[in-house]
């Protein structure tokens, strides 16, 4: 799927898509410039007193050990360069927007602090492996999880479902989004950093930072990034994780494959982020606890991973991706590559209130094989089930990325279609008539030809129907195509 076009049609129609900042959309055009103006950015952040306080409270607390006092931006552009500065004054300035625009029943202040975990430990990350990273490192781990909060002020009725499926399944934030979504946070940040026209060095790590295997873009330094992001996201989860020791036995495994090992030392970047927090925590507004040690926490897991061996920790990753295998064939169903009969229900509910919020039409197909008793009589069940998964794989060539389509039972199949009123639901119908039509397969040398009838439904927003009173339309319609002669279409329309 193209998260990019996905999430576009999920948010198009709201205003809630998170702006730039006037001073940061202003310090954003500056810095893109082929030869950037430092009088000029300079003065940009200097404009804004807050952001200039914030900028030089920050510069002059312990984190960065400064043997002198920095008094101006212009002393701080001096000592520490203009992307430090720089980066500060974005971040700075994307946090205060999203803590005036703070997401309604969001743990927020929790959230922000496992964005700042993940930046001081990206920053102590890159500062081993590559120091001339290190600032930007902090910046986009700061930012990383940004589509969490987009998503959750975007469709905050919808993100419940996530947090239900994570609490459900013990799954991750990503893994219960593209369960819900078909696609991530990752995508969302990815678009939403590269939307507000920041450069690919950090809108691409932050796309791919729990899945760096599949970056594909030929940057060392952007490689680079995505695995230290990656990293970070590990260290937000080893002290989140009730499973500490599966936590820090994924950094080190992770660590060795990206020959990273013998550039930083785990239990120093506890040491680290121990120290650090509690000097950043409260520049962004966000309380420390006593309790939050995290090398404490570190050197407690590293006496339960003591007698685990790389072979041991092979196999619990390799159980991880098992899991993730089961939780797929729970919504997938067992013959098509297609997704299942409940599953089809919860994808319903959620663009029905989609629908209804964001005020489009929305139609739905119910599709029946022709006569299948036919073909498995005369050819046998095989041939029958051949004919289900050629019309499931035809079906969904034949639709858009954001259309869902499930196997609905036997030979019947569902077809959601977001965004589309009669008129489209009638041309996608008959689409897909053609299509099966047109289909030649054959099984065990024996030529099959089938037909498919079509129910189609559509509801406008202003309109009071339930899921299954909408399923009843489809099926209605469906009813009707059956008795005009099969290899047929019609519409029922509330």
């Amino acid at each position: 799927m193209d998260e990019n076009i996905a999430f576009e049609e999920i948010i198009k129609n709201t205003d809630r898509l998170p702006t730039v900042p006037g001073v940061a959309l202003k310090l954003l055009d500056a810095v893109r410039r082929d030869e950037p103006d430092l009088n000029e950015i300079t003065k940009l952040i200097s404009s804004d007193p807050s952001i200039s306080a914030e900028i030089l409270r920050c510069i002059n607390s312990p984190y960065y050990s400064l043997q002198t006092k920095v008094t101006s931006v212009n002393h701080a552009v001096s000592m520490l360069g203009i992307k430090t500065v720089k980066n500060l004054a974005l971040s700075f300035s994307l946090v205060k927007n999203f803590h005036e625009e703070e997401p309604v029943n969001f743990a927020y202040e929790s959230f922000w602090k496992d964005s700042l975990i993940g930046a001081v430990s990206a920053r102590s990350l890159a500062e081993g492996i590559n120091p001339d990273l290190a600032e930007d490192a902090f910046f986009i781990g700061l930012l990383h999880n940004v589509g969490i909060l987009t998503l959750v002020r975007c469709l905050p009725k919808q993100y419940s479902l996530v947090i239900k499926e994570m609490q459900t399944s013990g799954c991750s934030y990503h893994e219960a989004e593209d369960q819900v979504f078909g696609f991530n946070h990752m995508a969302v940040g990815k678009h939403l950093i590269q939307f507000w026209g920041l450069p690919e060095l950090f809108y691409v790590p932050i796309g791919f930072h729990h899945q760096p295997d599949n970056l594909t873009v030929d940057s060392p330094e952007i490689e680079m990034l995505t695995r230290i992001l990656h990293l970070s996201a590990l260290f937000i989860d080893l002290f989140n994780d009730t499973e500490k020791c599966l936590a820090l036995g994924l950094i080190e495994l992770h660590a060795k494959k990206y020959e990273f090992d013998d550039k930083f030392n785990i239990d120093e970047i506890g040491k680290k982020l121990h120290e650090h927090t509690r000097q950043i925590f409260p520049l962004f507004e966000i309380s420390v606890k006593d309790n939050d040690d995290y090398s404490e926490l570190i050197d407690s897991a590293r006496k339960e991973i003591i007698n685990l061996s790389g072979d041991l920790m092979n196999k619990v990753v390799q159980q991880q991706r098992e899991i993730q295998k089961l939780r797929e064939q729970i919504i997938r169903d067992a013959m098509t590559p297609l997704v299942n009969y409940q599953y089809f229900h919860e994808l319903l509910e959620q663009e029905l209130y989609r629908s209804r919020r964001y005020q489009f039409p929305l139609s739905i197909i119910i599709a029946d094989i022709d006569d299948l008793k036919t073909i498995n009589d005369a050819v046998g069940h095989q041939a029958g089930d051949y004919v289900i998964k050629s019309a499931a794989n035809c079906i969904r060539k034949e639709l858009r990325q954001s259309d869902h389509v499930a196997r609905y039972g036997g030979d019947r199949f569902g077809l959601i279609l977001p965004e589309t009123p009669l008129t489209g639901g009638l041309r996608v119908a008959e689409r897909l008539k053609k299509a099966i039509n047109a289909l030649k397969c054959g099984h065990e040398n024996k030529a099959l030809t089938f037909t498919l009838s079509f129910g189609v439904a559509t509801l406008l927003p202003d309109q009071d129907a339930s899921k299954d009173e909408f399923i009843q339309m489809a099926e209605k319609a469906l009813s009707s195509a059956k008795a005009n002669g099969k290899n047929q279409f019609c519409a029922v329309k509330n």
